[in-house]
C-alpha cells in the first residue's frame, strides 16, 4: 500500500508539472532569412534551454508564468521575446558587430571592455566550474596572457605559485592581490619550518575557496588597472565574484537549484623508466650500496658478491644475504638470520609503491528572486581530495596519507529598501583538514623526505615485502648498514604533516542614490585561523628522537570602502564618471609554535610525551588608510580618457617616508567608431587602440625601521652568582630612512575583431620598472648587528602578451579555438654598491639569486671548470672537474609560454582540449642527478664494462685520453659540479581535455529538471620534456623551493598528478 501511495504522488506530481507547461515552437533566422544553427534560446528567469536543429527550429516547454524567451547567437544580438498567445514564435536576430561587454575593474566598478585603456582577462564559471582540481590557481593554467603559474607538487593539497608579468621585487611579495565579493583574501603560505630543514609542501589559502561557487573572475595585470588598490594590486588583483556575490544579477530568476556530483581519480604522472639489468653495488660488485652500479642480475660469478654469496635460485638469480640479516636486527627478526633465498634480481617495488586516489566532490547551490528587489542564494560543498601515496598501514588506522577534506558554505543576499537605499551581503565558510607527506628538500643528504628514499630505491631491494619498522621498539629498519637511509615505508607512516584551517570571509554594502550621485560604503572581513602539526616518531634517521611541532597561526583582515560616484552626461557627445573615496584596511597577525623533542611513548603525539620544549611567539600589526579619486570622460562614445589616483599612508614606515601618491591615466580610442567607413564593416568589425601608464608602491613589513627588543628570555649569571632573566636586542638594525619600493608601468596595446567575430586579437605591450626595492644588506657583527634593511636595488620587466580568439567553424558544428602567448623578460638593473649578488631562494651555495645584468633569479652553484674555448676539463681519473668558485649555471626563467584551447560544439555535445607550450627555462633537479648517479634508469642500461673516456681535456690542455669506468663518470657527473644537474624544462603538456553532453531540453519535458548534462574531464594526460635523458620521463613543473620568488628548483620533490574524471551537473 505505501509503495502504491508512492507512485501515485509521483505521478500526479509530475502530471502536474506537465500540465502547468506550454510548448513553444519556431524558427530562428538572421536578416536574410538563413536559419541560424545552434542558436541558443532560453526560457528568462529560468535554466530552460534548448538550441536550435539543422533549419533554425526549436521546441521548447515553457513553465507557467513565464512569458520571454532569451535567444542568442554569436555575432548577433541578444534578443527578448516576447512569447504572447500563439505557441508558434519565429525569431529574427539583427548582427551585433559592436557587442558591449562588460567587465569587473577595480573596486570591483563594472565599466564597458572598451572604454577601458588597459588589458583585462575575464573567465566565467564555465571555464572554472567541474575540473578534477580543488586549487582554483591551477584551474587558471594558461587561460589567460601574462599570468605565470607553477605549483610545487602533484600532492594534493600542495602550492601553488602565481606571478602576473614578472618579478616586482627582489626579496619581497610577488603574489598576485586576491579580492573575493569585493573584498581582499589572504591567499598566505604558512610553511612549517623553514626550507633547508625539510618542510612539507605547504599549501596556498586560495585553497579555500571553492571553484564551484565562483561566478566570474577578472584579471587585472597592469598598473594603470590596478591603481585604486594602492600597493596592495602592485602585483596585479585577481578579482573573483562568488554565485553568492553575485547574487539577484538576473532580476527575473525565480527559484533554482543546481546540483553538481564529481568523481575523479588521481595517478602519478611522472615515473621513470628504471633499468632491470643490475642491483645495488658498484664497480660491478654487489655492496649494500644507495646505487645500481652494481653485479648484473644474470651474473653467478660467486666473486661478484663476496660473503653475501648463497647460490643459485632455480629462477637463475643468485641468493644473497637478506638485507636484515645484520646483527642489530637479530632481535628484532630473528627468523631472517642466516635466512637462505633472499633472490638478487630486479623488483618493482617503487611502481608498486603508488596507489591511486579518488577525489569526490558534492556541491548544491540555491538561488531565488523573492521580488521587489530581494533575492538570495546559498552554496555548500565537500571535497574529498586523496592523493597518489598509499593508504596508511593498519596500525596507522589505514587511512590516507594525503588528502584534503573541505566544506565550503556560502550565503547571498540583496535587497531594495525604501528611499533607493540598496543592501547586500555575503557570508562565506571554509573548513580544510589536510595530512601530507614529509616532502622536504634533499640536498646533500636524504633528510626526512619521503621521496628522496623512494626514487632512488635499488632495483635488488624488495621494498614493498620487506619490514620497515622494528616490531620492538617501532624504530627504522631498511638494508643500509649503518642507518643512513630510511626506509620509505617507514617514512610515510611514521612523519607526517597536518593542517586545520577554519575561514570566515564576509561582506555587507550599501548604496544610496541621490541624483546623479551614489554613496556606498562597504565592510570586508576575512577572518582564519591555522593549525599545523608536524609530527615524527622517535626511530628514524633524521628527527631521530622524535619531533613534535605545533604552528597556530591567526590572521584577520577588516577591510572599509567608501565612495560617492557621480555620472552625467555633459553634452550629446560628452560624458562624466567620477568616483572619489576612501579605504581602511587592517591586517593582523599572529604566529604561535611549539616545537618538541625526545618522544617518550612512540607514537603519542601529546607535548607533554616529549621531554625537550622550545616556544616562540609572533604578532604583527599592519594599517593602511587611503585616498583615491578615478574620472572618465567619455567623447562620442568612441573616445575615453581615465585618470586616477591614489594616496596611501602605511603603518610600516616612519612618518616622513609613509605617504606615497600613484597616478595613473590610459586612454582609449575606438577606430571602428571613430571612422564612418569603418562602421559596421564586414571585414574589421572593431579596432581599438589604448594606452595607459601606472605606479605602484611596495611597502615593507612592519617593524623595520626601529631596533627593537627580541622578547625571547635568556638567562645570565653575574659573577656573584646571581640568575638574571632578561630580554635581548634583535641583531637586526632599523632603518629609519626606508622608503617604499617604487613601481612604473607603461602599457600599450591593440584590441580588434574580424570577419564577423570568427577572429579576435588582443595585444599589450608593457615596460615595467621597480626602483628603491628593499633588501637585507649584511652587516659586520662588530657593529652589535648582524644586518640591515635598505632601499638598494632595481629592476626591470619588459613583455608581450597576445590573445587570439578565432572561430574556424560555424554552424551546425562550431568550432572556437584561443591561442595565448606571454613572453617577459627581467633584468636585474642594480644592487647596494659593493653588493655583486643576492640570495633569493635556495641555499647559499646553490639557489637563485639577483646579480645586475642578468634575468631575475638566475641559478647560481658549482660549475665544470672549463678551458678558455668551452671545453669540459676532466681530472687524473677522467672525470669532470667542478670549480671551486660559484657561477651562474643556468636560468628559470622561461623564453615563452603558449596555450592553445580548443572547443568543438554540435548540438549539445562538446569536446574541448588545451595544450600548453613552454619555452626554455632552466631547472636544477637533484631528482634527475641523482637518479643518474645511481645507475638508477635505462639511459644507464648499457655495457657497463667498456672503458670510457670522456670527451674534453685534460688540466695541460690537451685532448682527454684518460679510461674511466662509466658507473664513475655518471656517479662524478652528476655527483660533483651542480652544473651537471641542470637541464633546460622546455616542455609540451595537454593540459586538458573535456566531453560534456547536455540532455536536449525535450527529453526533460515531464520532468522536474531544467538542465541535465555530464562531463569528462582529464588533466595532466601526457606531455613531453624533450631535453631530459629519456629513462627520466621527468616532468619539470614542481618547485622544491615553494611559494615565493625561488624558481627552477627540485630537490627530490614529490612527482607531477594526472587526472581522470566525471561530473554530473542538474538544475532544477
Amino acid at each position: 500500500m505505501k509503495k502504491l501511495s508512492l507512485v501515485l504522488a509521483c505521478s500526479l506530481f509530475f502530471l502536474g508539472y506537465a500540465l502547468a507547461q506550454r510548448t513553444i515552437t519556431g524558427t530562428v533566422t538572421d536578416a536574410g532569412g538563413e536559419p541560424l544553427i545552434g542558436a541558443s534560446v532560453l526560457v528568462k528567469g529560468t535554466t530552460v534551454g534548448t538550441v536550435t536543429e539543422v533549419d533554425g527550429s526549436y521546441s521548447i516547454n515553457v513553465p507557467s508564468g513565464s512569458t520571454t524567451l532569451v535567444v542568442s547567437y554569436t555575432g548577433f544580438e541578444t534578443k527578448d521575446v516576447e512569447i504572447g498567445a500563439s505557441d508558434v514564435v519565429d525569431i529574427t536576430l539583427s548582427e551585433g558587430l559592436e557587442l558591449q561587454e562588460v567587465v569587473v575593474t577595480g573596486l570591483g566598478i563594472k565599466k564597458e571592455k572598451k572604454a577601458l585603456g588597459y588589458g583585462v582577462s575575464t573567465l566565467s564559471s564555465k571555464e572554472v566550474a567541474s575540473r578534477p582540481e580543488a586549487d582554483v590557481a591551477r584551474i587558471l593554467r594558461g587561460k589567460a596572457t601574462g599570468v605565470d603559474i607553477v605549483q610545487t607538487s602533484g600532492l594534493s593539497g600542495s602550492g601553488t605559485n602565481i606571478l602576473i608579468r614578472g618579478y616586482s621585487s627582489i626579496t619581497g611579495d610577488n603574489q598576485p592581490l586576491f579580492v573575493v565579493d569585493g573584498v581582499p583574501f589572504n591567499t598566505s603560505t604558512n610553511t612549517q619550518r623553514g626550507f633547508t630543514t625539510g618542510s612539507a609542501t605547504a599549501s596556498s589559502r586560495f585553497l579555500d575557496l571553492d571553484p564551484n561557487d565562483i561566478d566570474e573572475i577578472s584579471i587585472l595585470k597592469g598598473l594603470s588597472a590596478t591603481v585604486l588598490y594602492g600597493e596592495a594590486g602592485r602585483n596585479g588583483v585577481i578579482l573573483v565574484t562568488t554565485k553568492n556575490g553575485n547574487a539577484g544579477a538576473d532580476a527575473n530568476k525565480k527559484m533554482e537549484v543546481s546540483v553538481n556530483q564529481s568523481i575523479s581519480r588521481s595517478e602519478v604522472a611522472n615515473l621513470p623508466d628504471y633499468q632491470n639489468s643490475f642491483g645495488n653495488g658498484f664497480s660491478g660488485n654487489f655492496g649494500w650500496f644507495f646505487s645500481n652500479w652494481g653485479a648484473a642480475f644474470n651474473d653467478q660469478n660467486p666473486g661478484a658478491y663476496g660473503a653475501d654469496f648463497k647460490g643459485v635460485s632455480p629462477d637463475g638469480y643468485v641468493y644473497i644475504t637478506h638485507p636484515y640479516d645484520q646483527s642489530q636486527y637479530w632481535d628484532d627478526f630473528p627468523e631472517l638470520k642466516d635466512y637462505p633465498s633472499y633472490e638478487y634480481r630486479p623488483y618493482t617495488g617503487i611502481e608498486d609503491f603508488f596507489q591511486p586516489g579518488v577525489t569526490s566532490n558534492t556541491s548544491l547551490s540555491i538561488a531565488k528572486n523573492v521580488g521587489n528587489g530581494t533575492s538570495f542564494s546559498a552554496t555548500y560543498s565537500y571535497l574529498s581530495d586523496e592523493g597518489f601515496t598509499p593508504r596508511l598501514d593498519a596500525q596507522r588506522d589505514g587511512g590516507a596519507s594525503n588528502f584534503i577534506n573541505k566544506h565550503n558554505f556560502g550565503l547571498g543576499a540583496q535587497t531594495k529598501l525604501a528611499n533607493n537605499l540598496n543592501v547586500k551581503g555575503t557570508f562565506n565558510f571554509a573548513s580544510t583538514d589536510r595530512r601530507t607527506p614529509i616532502t622536504g628538500t634533499a640536498f646533500g643528504g636524504d633528510g626526512n623526505g619521503l621521496f628522496a628514499a623512494l626514487l632512488f630505491t635499488p632495483r635488488s631491494i624488495d621494498l614493498m615485502n620487506i619490514p620497515y619498522q622494528s616490531p620492538i621498539n617501532g624504530e627504522n629498519v631498511y638494508y643500509r648498514r649503518g642507518g643512513q637511509i630510511q626506509n620509505p615505508r617507514w617514512v610515510l607512516n611514521n612523519a607526517a604533516e597536518f593542517e586545520n584551517v577554519q575561514r570566515f570571509f564576509s561582506t555587507t554594502q550599501m548604496d544610496y542614490a541621490i541624483g546623479d550621485f551614489n554613496i556606498m560604503y562597504r565592510l570586508g572581513l576575512d577572518k582564519y585561523t591555522q593549525s599545523n602539526d608536524r609530527k615524527t616518531n622517535r626511530g628514524g634517521t633524521y628527527d631521530a628522537t622524535g619531533l613534535f611541532f605545533s604552528d597556530n597561526f591567526r590572521n584577520t583582515i577588516w577591510d572599509h570602502v567608501l565612495n560617492l560616484t557621480y555620472s552625467k552626461g555633459l553634452s550629446e557627445d560628452i560624458s562624466l564618471d567620477v568616483i572619489a573615496g576612501t579605504n581602511l584596511r587592517r591586517n593582523t597577525y599572529s604566529r604561535t609554535s611549539i616545537n618538541s623533542t625526545d618522544q617518550f611513548v612512540f607514537n603519542l603525539f601529546n607535548h607533554s610525551n616529549f621531554t625537550s620544549h622550545n616556544s616562540s611567539s609572533y604578532e604583527e600589526y599592519e594599517n593602511t588608510i587611503g585616498v583615491y579619486a578615478t574620472a572618465t570622460v567619455g567623447y562620442k562614445n568612441y573616445l575615453y580618457l581615465n585618470l586616477q589616483g591614489r594616496n596611501d599612508w602605511t603603518s610600516t614606515l616612519e612618518p616622513g617616508n609613509n605617504s606615497l601618491f600613484y597616478p595613473s591615466a590610459s586612454l582609449s580610442f575606438v577606430v571602428s567608431d571613430a571612422v564612418p567607413s569603418l562602421q559596421n564593416n564586414a571585414v574589421l568589425n572593431y579596432l581599438k587602440l589604448r594606452i595607459g601608464y601606472g605606479t605602484s608602491a611596495g611597502y615593507p613589513d612592519p617593524y623595520q625601521t626601529r631596533n627593537v627588543l627580541a622578547t625571547g628570555t635568556n638567562n645570565f649569571v653575574t659573577p656573584g652568582g646571581n640568575i638574571l632573566n632578561t630580554n635581548s636586542v634583535s641583531d637586526r638594525l632599523g632603518n629609519k630612512n626606508l622608503k617604499p619600493e617604487l613601481h612604473k608601468e607603461l602599457e600599450g596595446g591593440v584590441e580588434a575583431r574580424l570577419l564577423r567575430d570568427r577572429i579576435g586579437i588582443d595585444l599589450s605591450l608593457y615596460n615595467k620598472t621597480s626602483n628603491d626595492l628593499i633588501i637585507d644588506l649584511n652587516l659586520d657583527p662588530a657593529t652589535g648587528f648582524t644586518n640591515t634593511t635598505l632601499n638598494a636595488a632595481g629592476l626591470t620587466n619588459k613583455g608581450v602578451e597576445l590573445g587570439l580568439n578565432l572561430t574556424p567553424v560555424r554552424g551546425k558544428v562550431t568550432w572556437d579555438m584561443t591561442l595565448n602567448y606571454t613572453k617577459n623578460v627581467s633584468e636585474v638593473t642594480e644592487l647596494y654598491p659593493g653588493v655583486d649578488q643576492i640570495a633569493i631562494a635556495g641555499y647559499s651555495n646553490l639557489g637563485n639569486y639577483a646579480i645586475v645584468g642578468e634575468p631575475y633569479g638566475v641559478l647560481y652553484g658549482s660549475p665544470f671548470v672549463k678551458d678558455a674555448s668551452g671545453n669540459l676539463v676532466v681530472n687524473n681519473v677522467g672525470t669532470y672537474q667542478s670549480s671551486s668558485t660559484n657561477g651562474i649555471i643556468g636560468d628559470p626563467n622561461p623564453n615563452f609560454q603558449a596555450n592553445w584551447i580548443n572547443n568543438v560544439s554540435w548540438k549539445g555535445l562538446s569536446f574541448g582540449f588545451q595544450w600548453q607550450y613552454i619555452d626554455k627555462g632552466d631547472i636544477y633537479s637533484s631528482t634527475v642527478q641523482s637518479l643518474l648517479a645511481r645507475g638508477n634508469t635505462s639511459d644507464t642500461d648499457v655495457d657497463r664494462y667498456i672503458p670510457l673516456i670522456m670527451p674534453g681535456v685534460k688540466g695541460d690542455g690537451s685532448p682527454n685520453d684518460i679510461q674511466t669506468y662509466i658507473g664513475d663518470s655518471f656517479f662524478d657527473a652528476y655527483f660533483g659540479a651542480a652544473e651537471g644537474g641542470v637541464f633546460d624544462a622546455t616542455v609540451i603538456r595537454l593540459r586538458e581535455v573535456s566531453l560534456a553532453y547536455v540532455l536536449p531540453s525535450k527529453m526533460l519535458t515531464k520532468t522536474p529538471f531544467g538542465r541535465i548534462g555530464i562531463t569528462l574531464t582529464g588533466e595532466n594526460l601526457w606531455y613531453n620534456a624533450p631535453n631530459f635523458p629519456v629513462g627520466i620521463n621527468f616532468d619539470p613543473e614542481v618547485s622544491s623551493v615553494g611559494v615565493g620568488n625561488g624558481r627552477g628548483f627540485d630537490f627530490r620533490t614529490a612527482p607531477t598528478v594526472k587526472k581522470y574524471g566525471v561530473s554530473l551537473n542538474a538544475t532544477f
